[in-house]
C-alpha cells in the first residue's frame, strides 16, 4: 500500500505545496529505508520528520496533527516528495490534468448557461406585455404551490 492510498488528498496537496516551496531541509538518509528531515511551515516553525519509505505509517512528525499518531501529515508528504521527486512530478501532472478538466467543465457550463440565457431572452423579447404578465403570474402561482408561504410579493 503506497502513500497515496493512506493519505488524505488535503495532506497530499498541502505536502506537495510544501515540497514545491522548498520547505524541506536537512534531508539525511539514515538507512536503506529511513530518512530524517526538517520541514518549515509558513511561519518558519520547524518540524522534525522521520520517514520510513517501506512503511510510511511508521514515519513520525512532531507537528500537532501527527505527533503520536500513525497518520501521514503534510510534512511527511513533503519529505516523501523530496526523497522521490519523480513521484512529485507525476502528482503535479495529475493535479494539472484535474485542474484542466475542471476548467473545461466550468467553461462548458458557462457556454451552456449563456446559450440558455440567449434562448430565454429571445423568447421573452418576442412576447407581448400582456403575455409576459400572464406568464409571470403563472410562474408566481407555481412557486406559491411549491412553498408554504407566498413570499414573492413581499
Amino acid at each position: 500500500m503506497g502513500i497515496f492510498d493512506i493519505t488524505s488528498y488535503n495532506s497530499l496537496r498541502r505536502g506537495f505545496d510544501y515540497y514545491e516551496s522548498k520547505r524541506v531541509s536537512k534531508l539525511i538518509k539514515v538507512s536503506d529505508s529511513d530518512y530524517e528531515a526538517i520541514v518549515s511551515n509558513r511561519e518558519n516553525h520547524e518540524y522534525r520528520v522521520h520517514f520510513n519509505t517501506k512503511h510510511p505509517r511508521k514515519s513520525t512528525c512532531n507537528c500537532p496533527h501527527a505527533e503520536g499518531r500513525m497518520i501521514i501529515c503534510k510534512h511527511k508528504v513533503a519529505v516523501f516528495f523530496e526523497i522521490f521527486p519523480r513521484e512529485a512530478e507525476m502528482f503535479k501532472e495529475k493535479i494539472d490534468a484535474q485542474e484542466k478538466e475542471a476548467e473545461m467543465r466550468y467553461q462548458f457550463h458557462l457556454r451552456k448557461q449563456r446559450k440558455r440565457y440567449e434562448e430565454i431572452k429571445a423568447y421573452v423579447d418576442q412576447l407581448s406585455l400582456e403575455t409576459m404578465k400572464e406568464n409571470l403570474i403563472d410562474y408566481m402561482m407555481s412557486e406559491y404551490d411549491n412553498e408554504d408561504e407566498f413570499s414573492l410579493l413581499y
